[in-house]
């Protein structure tokens, strides 16, 4: 941002300097404040166009069954969810780690109200069931395909590094481990169809993990060091 040009007399004495230092500090704010201002204006019209813009479509897909948008009741929540998790996933984490220092306790409850009340729509759409959810028929597989790397890429940011951890924290690892090895066995050997795991071998395995492993170990940290190196910058030096 360039700073509002104030001409100042070279002549003034230590009384006018400082007035022309504070003229000028506080034309700057109040420049930096009108930016801001119009930034979120901006924002907030995008996001009101892109609402109506959704809600048109739904509207012109679901009610009037346009045949160009592709919409139709075979489009379920499941359709959905493969459509917009991962771009949605992807778009909010760069604020997940520009912002993680300011979430709290209320960030926290707010996150396990959201995933309790999902889990509860996943339960209705199996046992119900609901068609338009499109759950049905689906195997743990699929939701691992589906939901893994996006919930990686949603809460790694978050993650404590491997010099913060503490024995609670490997307790919890290590039980939850343990308890996605016995499933994958007993998918494979018994097997638990509902797993979906008996049609899959070690390539598909590695298909399916790789990108959740590299995203926490190798992408996420030399992420979160470039952001932590542009916030330490003054202002000025930010590129």
């Amino acid at each position: 941002m360039t700073l509002p040009s104030v001409s100042c007399s070279a002549g003034v004495g230590s009384s006018g300097a400082r007035s022309c230092h504070a003229s000028t500090v506080g034309e700057a704010r109040a420049g930096a404040r009108s930016t801001a201002g119009r930034r979120r204006a901006w924002v907030r019209l995008v996001a009101v166009a892109a609402l109506v813009l959704a809600a048109f479509y739904l509207w012109a897909g679901y009610v009037e069954e346009w045949a160009w948008t592709g919409l139709s009741g075979d489009v379920a929540l499941w359709d959905w969810l493969e459509a917009v998790a991962l771009p949605l996933t992807v778009g909010l984490l760069p604020l997940v780690l520009l912002h993680r220092h300011r979430l709290g306790p209320g960030h926290a409850v707010a996150a396990l109200a959201a995933l309790l009340c999902f889990a509860a729509l996943v339960l209705a759409g199996y046992l119900v069931p609901w068609s338009w959810t499109g759950f049905t028929g689906n195997t743990l597989w699929d939701w691992l395909e589906l939901a893994l790397l996006p919930v990686v890429l949603a809460t790694a940011g978050l993650w404590p590094s491997y010099a913060e951890l503490r024995a609670r924290h490997r307790l919890v690892l290590g039980l939850a481990a343990a308890a996605f090895l016995v499933v994958v066995l007993c998918g494979y050997l018994v097997p638990w169809d509902w797993t979906g795991f008996s049609d899959n071998r070690v390539w598909d395995w590695v298909k399916l993990l790789l990108l959740p492993v590299l995203v926490p170990t190798v992408l996420l940290p030399a992420l979160q060091r470039f952001v932590e190196r542009q916030e330490s910058q003054p202002p000025r030096e930010r590129r």
